[in-house]
C-alpha cells in the first residue's frame, strides 16, 4: 500500500509544478519559478512547515491561481504519507476544494493547463477514497483522473512531466489485472507505463526527482531492485537523509537479498521516526517487521528478537493498531519461534 500512494501523490505534486512552469504566465516570473523549486525541495527534505510558508509566498505572487492552493494540499497529503496518518485531511480538504474551485473557473485558452489540474485533483480524491478501503469508487476516479492527463497530452503532447501520472496508472492497471492480461482485449501495459515515468524522468523538468522516485518504487514491483537502488541512490544526492528515497534504497536491497545493507538503511528509517511526537507507530512496527526479516536471514536470531520485542512494545493509535493487527500476532509467534531457536543454540551436544 505504501508503495501505491508514494507513486500516485508525489508524481502528482510535481507534474502541476513542472507543467505550470512552462505553459502558464503565472510561471515565467523568475520568482514564482524559484518558490515552486523551493516548495520541491522542503517536501522532499521533510521540512514541511516550510513548505507549507513557501506555498503562502507564491499565493501571495500569484493570488486567485489554482497553483498555490494545489501544491498545499500536496505537500499535506505527503506529510499524512510519510507519517501514515489522517491529521492533516481537515486542512488538506480547505485547500483542495479551494483548488478545484480556481481551476473550473480558468479560461478556455488554458485549456490543456486546466486538464491537468483536474486531472491531478481527481488523482487526490482517488487517493483519499483508495486510503480509505474504497476500491472501486478510488479506481473511478482514477480512472477520470488518467482521462484528463491523457487528453492534455494529445492537446500538448510539449507537457512531458504528464507522461508521470499516466505512465503509473498503466502500471500499476496492469499489475492489477496480471491475472487476465493473456486475453486479447486486456493488453500488458506494464513496460508502456515505465517507460512513461522514464520519459517523464528524462524529459521532465521539475520533475524529474519526483519521476526517479517514483520509478524506483515501479522498478521493485517489477522486481528489478538493482535499478531501483541506483535510483534510489542519486535521489539521495540531491535530498540526503530523505525518506521517501530511504525507503525505496531498503526495498531494493532487501529484495535483492543485501540483508546487511537493508538493515542499515532501515534503521536509519527508525531512527528517523522514532523520536518523532507525531508518531503513531505505523510505521515503527513495519520497520521492526523489516529488521527482524533482515537479521533472520543474517542468521542473528538473538538480534531479530530484540527487534520483535521492539515491535510489540511500540505504542499504537486505534487505527494504526487496526492496521497492523496481523503484524502482530506475527510477531507473538515469531517471538516463541526465536526463543526456541536460541535455547536450542544453547544446549549442549
Amino acid at each position: 500500500m505504501r508503495k501505491m500512494r508514494y507513486i500516485v501523490i508525489l508524481p502528482a505534486l510535481i507534474s502541476l509544478m513542472a507543467s505550470a512552469e512552462t505553459r502558464s504566465t503565472v510561471f515565467q516570473d523568475s520568482t514564482a519559478q524559484s518558490l515552486v523549486r523551493r516548495i520541491v525541495g522542503e517536501t522532499f527534505m521533510m521540512h514541511y512547515l516550510q513548505a507549507l510558508s513557501t506555498t503562502d509566498s507564491l499565493e501571495m505572487l500569484v493570488p486567485g491561481h489554482p497553483a498555490a492552493p494545489l501544491l498545499k494540499a500536496g505537500v499535506l497529503y505527503c506529510r499524512m504519507l510519510d507519517f501514515e496518518d489522517r491529521a492533516d485531511k481537515v486542512e488538506f480538504d480547505r485547500h483542495y476544494d479551494l483548488a478545484w474551485s480556481r481551476a473550473e473557473k480558468m479560461d478556455k485558452s488554458d485549456k490543456s493547463e486546466k486538464k491537468l489540474y483536474l486531472g491531478i485533483l481527481l488523482g487526490f480524491k482517488a487517493l483519499l477514497e483508495q486510503r480509505q478501503g474504497k476500491w472501486w469508487p478510488a479506481v473511478k476516479l482514477g480512472m477520470k483522473s488518467v482521462g484528463h492527463l491523457e487528453d492534455c497530452l494529445k492537446e500538448d503532447p510539449a507537457f512531458a512531466d504528464a507522461y508521470l501520472g499516466v505512465g503509473t496508472y498503466k502500471y500499476w492497471r496492469s499489475r492489477a489485472t496480471d491475472f487476465i492480461n493473456w486475453l486479447p482485449l486486456i493488453p500488458d501495459e506494464k513496460q508502456a507505463g515505465i517507460d512513461m515515468v522514464r520519459r517523464a524522468m528524462n524529459e521532465g523538468l521539475l520533475s524529474r526527482e519526483i519521476s526517479r522516485s517514483t520509478l524506483a518504487w515501479i522498478l521493485i514491483d517489477h522486481a528489478r531492485p538493482s535499478e531501483a537502488i541506483s535510483l534510489s541512490l542519486e535521489g539521495l544526492k540531491f535530498y540526503p537523509g530523505s525518506r521517501f528515497y530511504l525507503w525505496t534504497l531498503a526495498d531494493g536491497y532487501l529484495q535483492s537479498s543485501q540483508w546487511n545493507k537493508a538493515a542499515v538503511i532501515y534503521r536509519q528509517l527508525y531512527d528517523s521516526l522514532h523520536p518523532l511526537e507525531r508518531n503513531n507507530g505505523y510505521n515503527e512496527v513495519g520497520l521492526c517487521k523489516q529488521l527482524t526479516k533482515c537479521y533472520r536471514q543474517m542468521g542473528d536470531p538473538r538480534t531479530a528478537l530484540e527487534w520483535v520485542d521492539r515491535g510489540l512494545a511500540v505504542k499504537l493509535d486505534q487505527e494504526a493498531g487496526e492496521r497492523r493487527k496481523k503484524d502482530l500476532e506475527k510477531f507473538k509467534s515469531l517471538k516463541q519461534d526465536l526463543q526456541n531457536q536460541l535455547q536450542d543454540q544453547t544446549q549442549p551436544d
